[in-house]
């Protein structure tokens, strides 16, 4: 083998290597379930209410950038505030749109988030530890367990 040879083998490896480890660095892992203490606090608004209604609709994931098809079934939630816990901002009988989220597709299968869990049902009493991101119109449930339901619809 030649000087020439060896040196682009080495190149090679040598891109391969950092390709590779870049590559990895920017997958996630799912995330730990928050104590009752983190959900509150990190919260900026603590809920409790009854879901109205729940639709759904698979969408290309926000949150999964990598190579590869990503798709998210995003759920909906338009509730009605029966308490306000934190908040000042919210109402009691006020009705607002919660957006939650579960990873639908994952090709290649990656780790990563899991989105929300659990998701209400239509009837379901929740208790809601939530965000609103600046210029949204939709809360947002702390990842992953943001959603607690109390009560079972009958």
């Amino acid at each position: 083998m030649t000087k020439r040879h060896s040196l682009y083998r080495a190149l090679i490896t040598g891109l391969l290597c950092f390709a590779v480890a870049t590559a990895t660095a920017k997958l996630q892992a799912a995330k730990a379930p928050l104590s009752k203490e983190q959900l509150e606090k990190e919260s900026q608004y603590i809920v409790t209410g009854k879901a109205l209604a729940i639709s759904s609709k698979t969408k290309r994931s926000k949150y999964e950038r990598s190579f590869g098809i990503h798709r998210d079934r995003v759920y909906t939630i338009r509730l009605k505030v029966t308490t306000v816990l934190k908040g000042a901002s919210l109402k009691q009988g006020q009705e607002i749109i919660v957006q939650a989220w579960q990873p639908s597709t994952r090709i290649p299968p990656l780790p990563g988030l899991q989105g929300h869990q659990p998701i209400p049902a239509a009837g379901d009493t929740v208790k809601m530890y939530l965000l609103k991101p600046q210029q949204a119109k939709e809360y947002e449930p702390l990842l992953p367990n943001g959603i607690n339901i109390q009560k079972k619809a009958e």
